[in-house]
């Protein structure tokens, strides 16, 4: 049996999501582009229509929804219960769930993707509520599946150890780059000028705020690289949260106040000026599915220091410098390394650009449809 028509399953997309947004919006124009035959079958909500809104690619694409699909408080129902009879009258052989979550019972064959298991793991991470849902369905929806689909080795074996999904049911396929090359990153001294980071060095993340990223962490080796490095400042961006207060408190504690500069949400623009002038970027995480911000990263050619668990290895290779992320000593060590050995930063942006593009949504793709192909076997 051929492909003809696939679903994806976007019920939980909405602006301003991260990685996930990133995912849908750079993996459907490839499958559109290396498939062409096939009909993809979009499913949003309102705010997932929203979001896509200025796509070029969204005419190449058959968009469906509901007034109920992706609604505030039933977008998890709906996926559960509605999607099912929307995918059915489609007739798709093949639906593919970005979020976890999908119908329990479909006629076409289900791929469901899991991007990491650190709600399953770390329940500060999520709302109680949301949590308590998804360690009630994940495990059924992903049990249930043709083919279940993540981004890293590190998952695959965590999916196998933690659900008691069958290894050879988990596809994996690594992700590409994350953000539009074409922005024009905002020069640097307006954003020195905005963001007050003064004339020196600058320190950057890409980090939800949130307990696992470890950014409390973060900021105690932060502040003994300061000890080395006076005029260093440190970049937090992110939507705020409920653990930012804290965060901040210990910032304040650690007398950091006037060198770490928590930032809401940037854009496009200013994530890329961001990236170009940072000295070093860290990512100091406890766990991950895959870790796209060290790939982003590396192809804008900043020195990268990052943990050396979970999923980064697969990512960083050898083109970053690794710490233990419990221990603040070495974590600090790496900071102050890379921002004073010039010779070591260069030749780990060297390294880095070069294993950046070997990470490719033209191979995410490729994988995504074979993993479709098994999926229909």
């Amino acid at each position: 049996m051929t492909l003809s028509r696939v679903g994806l399953n976007a019920v939980f997309l909405r602006p301003r999501m991260g990685g996930l947004e990133t995912y849908v919006r750079r993996l459907v124009p490839e499958l559109v582009r290396l498939r062409p035959e096939i009909r993809f079958v979009l499913f949003l909500g309102r705010r997932g229509r929203e979001a896509l809104a200025g796509e070029p690619w969204l005419g190449e694409v058959e968009v469906v929804t509901h007034p109920l699909l992706g609604r505030r408080g039933l977008t998890a129902v709906s996926e559960l219960t509605l999607l099912a009879v929307l995918a059915d009258r489609q007739g798709l052989e093949v639906l593919h769930s970005v979020p976890m979550t999908g119908p329990l019972r479909l006629r076409a064959a289900h791929v469901v993707l899991v991007g990491d298991l650190i709600w399953f793991h770390d329940r500060e991470t999520v709302p109680r509520l949301t949590g308590a849902f998804w360690r009630t369905v994940v495990p059924r929806v992903v049990r249930r599946a043709d083919r279940v689909l993540t981004f890293s080795e590190a998952t695959r074996h965590d999916l196998v150890s933690s659900l008691d999904v069958p290894a050879e049911r988990i596809d994996v396929a690594a992700l590409g780059y994350g953000a539009d090359e074409s922005v024009e990153p905002t020069p640097e001294p307006e954003l020195r000028k905005r963001l007050r980071l003064g004339e020196g060095r600058v320190v950057f993340t890409v980090s939800a705020k949130r307990t696992h990223k470890n950014l409390i962490r973060l900021l105690r080796a932060f502040a003994r690289t300061r000890e080395a490095i006076p005029d260093v400042v440190l970049v937090l961006p992110g939507n705020p949260t409920p653990h930012e207060d804290e965060l901040k408190r210990e910032a304040a504690s650690l007398a950091l106040t006037d060198a770490v500069r928590f930032v809401e949400y940037v854009d496009a623009a200013d994530l890329e000026g961001l990236y170009a002038l940072a000295s070093v970027f860290v990512f100091p995480s406890l766990r991950e599915g895959f870790g796209l911000p060290i790939l982003e990263a590396m192809r804008r050619g900043a020195p990268v220091a990052c943990s050396n668990v979970s999923s980064l290895p697969e990512v960083g290779g050898d083109a970053v410098r690794y710490f233990d992320p419990l221990d603040t000593d070495d974590m600090a060590a790496a900071l102050v390394e890379l921002l004073t050995d010039r010779e070591l930063a260069l030749r780990l942006v060297e390294a880095g650009s070069r294993r950046a593009g070997t990470f490719t949504w033209e191979r995410t793709a490729e994988l995504t449809l074979e993993s479709y192909e098994r999926a229909l076997k």
